[in-house]
């Protein structure tokens, strides 16, 4: 993203009225150049294949776009591209998700626009870009990445399945069901069932009870 080249900017938010507030803004900074806009997923992929594009400006609150998984998807097709999430979204575990999905900086639709040139800024010098408002968020985010980490070892008298080994850790941090599931990319519902096998296995009654017997195998809360 260095060098002589203008850095190239994909907006996409499925608001016309969003687009063009953000394609003046970015015309006010220096060596930015908007190649391209989008209203949706098929937009986003047809303009990424069209030409070159450094940043993508996504709004997570677009038609078909299903987050966590198309956020990975992004990063696994076009590995060089950069992400800068703009969102109305400021929900604690969407954030988490995000970020651990790969995206490279993360603002909200109530920041104040001097925050769009400081992330572009970080996210060129290869650093994350946190909007100040959601930082709370992800205070100690590295930690809880390796505390939450889906292959955490957990030792049961009881056996149990890797998925439910992997639930079990979750919980005992107080994970809720749609936070797990959109780590794991399943269905709330598939995560209430995994969480009603335990209890059934572990002969307990409630999430509680399994957070309790979560911290007497050492597992690690937060």
């Amino acid at each position: 993203m260095k060098g002589s080249r203008p850095l190239s900017v994909l907006l996409a938010d499925d608001h016309s009225i969003v687009r063009e507030g953000l394609r003046f803004l970015l015309s006010t900074l220096d060596d930015i150049s908007v190649v391209g806009e989008a209203a949706d997923s098929t937009g986003i992929h047809a303009a990424l294949g069209a030409q070159p594009v450094d940043l993508l400006l996504l709004d997570l609150g677009m038609p078909g776009v299903n987050r966590l998984q198309f956020i990975r998807d992004l990063r696994a097709q076009f590995p060089r591209l950069k992400i800068l999430v703009l969102t109305a979204n400021v929900e604690l575990g969407t954030i988490r998700s995000v970020l651990e999905a790969g995206v490279h900086g993360y603002l909200t639709k109530n920041d104040e626009t001097g925050e769009l040139a400081e992330a572009i800024q970080a996210i060129r010098q290869n650093r994350t870009y946190l909007a100040a408002a959601v930082r709370f968020a992800v205070d100690g985010h590295d930690r809880r990445q390796a505390t939450m980490a889906p292959e955490a070892d957990v030792v049961s008298p009881v056996p149990l399945t890797r998925r439910e080994r992997q639930i079990l850790t979750l919980v005992a941090q107080g994970a809720k069901a749609r936070d797990i599931a959109e780590r794991f990319c399943i269905s709330p519902l598939t995560v209430r069932k995994h969480r009603e096998n335990l209890m059934r296995k572990l002969d307990l009654h409630s999430t509680a009870e399994l957070a309790t017997y979560a911290v007497r195998l050492g597992l690690p809360t937060g």
